[in-house]
């Protein structure tokens, strides 16, 4: 049996910034504390201040579980990585 597929996982799509907090804001309180959690950002271009501070808030709800940023690619992969965000979530491909 697939751990996995009973692990909530968000699938994002396109631009991430200031016009779109309440969104993010949204989908992340919809998380369970209670356990881990999939983001998956294979189809996210960009993400600005506001993705990385909602990002923060969700860790801090979730302290004691991980969470798995999937998918990240070029610019956006770059900004997890200069930011320390890899010391704060899992990252993977």
């Amino acid at each position: 049996m697939d751990d996995n597929l009973n692990i909530p996982r968000i699938e994002l799509n396109g631009e991430y910034d200031l016009a779109q907090r309440e969104e993010m804001a949204s989908l992340f309180e919809a998380l369970r504390p209670d356990g881990p959690a999939v983001i998956d950002l294979t189809k996210v271009t960009y993400v600005d201040s506001m993705f990385l501070s909602e990002l923060i808030k969700l860790r801090r709800r979730l302290r004691e579980h991980p969470i798995t940023l999937a998918g990240a690619n070029g610019n956006v992969a770059d900004l997890l990585r200069l930011v320390s965000f890899d010391e704060l979530f899992e990252l993977s491909d």
